[in-house]
């Protein structure tokens, strides 16, 4: 309902006001200051955005227009109290917004109306400009604005920093720090070393910018995959090992974009920084992301002191990095659940944290500040480093995070399972203090779990008659049906909102793993003599529950397995735990 009330609200500032009425003057006088007016390349800077003789302010939106190609927008804040809309990015700039949500009068004076954070993309001259300004009082009147207020931030870059700015900032090279050029390939400057299947690039250090960067080609590349062994999966692995530079806070690494764009999967790349490991899949760009011959990986530290102060609170000092990829001076957005790329950060758990280190987990931060968990984000202690899988590129963060609910002492063997598995994301309660254990589960929510814990992906299958294109499910029943889980019962109907059974749930679960590549062996149904009730168990799912309590994903409940029984939320967030640590 809160949400709701707040998009009402939204609605009537932005879209129910009064007629707007444009001024051609800038009353009230709008400033943009710069924090730096000259920021670092790949650095992050703000823009204050201030208003004097504010009347009855009760809601504004503020368009910024400037060169995206030059500069990447990452966060905003606004106001004190009320509420600040997802920033929308358009062609030419960002569009910000926040309003009050309660009624009472607007703001009055010199205010302070936004400060946005930017990071710089390319060295050279780059303005800002403030070029329409809507103001909503408390009346929901709206008038709109044409400031005459801009600020221009002078990139500079290390060549920049010392006096060779006739070199385009690198020598010719582009604005990647010399990593990559407008379009051509630019080879490194000393041949990689290849030693097996390791490579050990030259690196460039920028000293201003603290940016490492360095370039591995093509003929170093396949030296190296034809020195190595493929695994088990016909998949050879290569590692570019970058060597560390002390106080460095970004790591450039630029590889032929042909490396990562196969058709099929037949290699990885694994990239290893200091600041953290990505291990690419040799499939990852699919056709058209770029026609450059080139492409970089960014691994920049981000300091938590420059994000959002709520979101401070919940990082603390955590790490969090952000990965870019670019190619021709822009960045490239990628996207791609075929081809998931694995991010391997070092992290020294705190005393506390080591007590449960499977509540340490893995957030994605989006360019509101807002944390999403990533399911896959888990603490190795033998490597001592938290990994995770990720389907696009972002800002991260490691966080530690101890979810629990009041209704759990009835089940106390899925206590701790349950607590896991809500603190990354994977299941949810019914409410943030309740999770009712002993209710059941649909057969939809049970495939929602299945797909959100083994991360599955792929194209939808054909729909079933009884599962609408808007239902929360649809995509994860497809994907299962995609990938041959799903079945349905019958007339083309997967009766979704029906509790599952536990042979069903062990059924959908032993395709499911086959359907991820997990190795769970099968067929031997001598295994399921010791339960009493043995024969209940349908023809059509006794392999599958064999397999399931072979690999010791089942137990049954005491020397009953209790096949035709409605499975519990507590035997699901437990099997989901299982499979997790498989």
């Amino acid at each position: 309902m809160a949400k709701l009330r707040i998009a009402v609200l939204m609605l009537l500032v932005f879209f129910l006001a009064r007629p707007v009425v444009t001024q051609a003057s800038s009353e009230p006088n709008f400033q943009t200051v710069l924090s730096k007016e000259s920021p670092i390349l790949n650095s992050t800077f703000t823009v204050e955005i201030a208003a004097n003789l504010m009347t009855d302010l009760y809601a504004y939106e503020l368009n910024l227009t400037y060169d995206r190609s030059k500069l990447e927008f990452v966060s905003y804040t606004a106001g004190e109290g009320g509420f600040n809309i997802d920033a929308l990015l358009t062609n030419n700039g960002v569009r910000l917004a926040h309003t009050e949500l309660e009624k009472k009068s607007g703001k009055n004076g010199d205010l302070k109306l936004a400060t946005v954070t930017f990071k710089a993309l390319e060295s050279g001259d780059v303005k800002i400009v403030l070029s329409r300004v809507k103001l909503v009082d408390s009346q929901l009147s709206a008038v709109n604005y044409t400031p005459d207020a801009s600020a221009i931030a002078h990139i500079v870059s290390m060549d920049d920093n010392n006096g060779n700015n006739g070199n385009n900032g690198n020598n010719g090279n582009n604005s990647n720090n010399g990593a990559e050029g407008n379009g051509s390939s630019i080879q490194p400057t000393t041949p990689s070393n290849v030693n097996g299947s390791t490579i050990k690039p030259v690196i460039r250090y920028d000293a201003a910018a603290q940016s490492v960067q360095s370039t591995v080609d093509l003929e170093s590349l396949q030296k190296a995959l034809n020195q190595t062994t493929a695994n088990d999966k016909g998949v050879k692995k290569v590692i570019i090992e970058v060597e560390s530079k002390p106080g460095a806070k970004e790591y450039v690494q630029t590889i032929p974009t042909s490396a990562i764009s196969n058709d099929v999967k037949k290699a990885e790349i694994e990239i290893v920084t200091p600041l953290a490991n990505l291990t690419l899949p040799d499939n990852m760009l699919q056709a058209g992301v770029t026609s450059n011959e080139q492409i970089s990986l960014h691994i920049t530290s981000v300091d938590p002191k420059s994000l959002q102060p709520s979101v401070q609170n919940q990082i603390g000092t955590h790490p969090v990095i952000q990965v870019t990829l670019t190619s021709g001076g822009k960045i490239i957005t990628w996207d791609n659940r075929q081809a998931p790329v694995t991010v391997s950060i070092p992290y020294v758990p705190t005393a506390q944290e080591l007590l449960n280190p499977e509540h340490i987990v893995v957030w994605y931060v989006d360019s509101q500040g807002k944390l999403t968990s990533v399911p896959s984000g888990r603490y190795d202690a033998k490597s001592g480093r938290v990994s995770f899988k990720t389907t696009h590129f972002s800002m991260y963060a490691i966080g530690y995070t101890n979810k629990s609910f009041k209704d759990l002492e009835s089940v106390a063997w899925a206590k701790n399972p349950i607590e896991v598995m809500a603190s990354k994301g994977i299941i949810s309660g019914v409410s943030d203090t309740e999770f009712r254990p002993s209710q059941a589960v649909t057969r939809a929510d049970f495939l929602v779990l299945l797909v959100r814990t083994l991360e599955l992906s792929g194209k939808a299958g054909d729909t079933f008659a009884d599962v609408p294109s808007q239902a929360y499910y649809y995509e994860a029943v497809g994907i299962a049906r995609a990938l041959g889980i799903a079945e349905g019962s019958g007339d083309n109907l997967f009766k979704p909102l029906e509790p599952i059974t536990r042979e069903d749930m062990m059924v959908l679960t032993a395709r499911a793993l086959k359907a991820s590549g997990q190795q769970v062996t099968g067929g031997d149904t001598s295994v399921l003599q010791p339960f009493s009730d043995v024969a209940k168990i349908s023809a059509y799912a006794s392999e599958s529950v064999a397999s399931l309590v072979k690999a010791g994903l089942i137990h049954g409940n005491g020397r009953q397995i209790e096949p035709k029984s409605t499975t519990t939320r507590a035997e699901a967030a437990v099997l989901m735990y299982n499979i997790y640590n498989l």
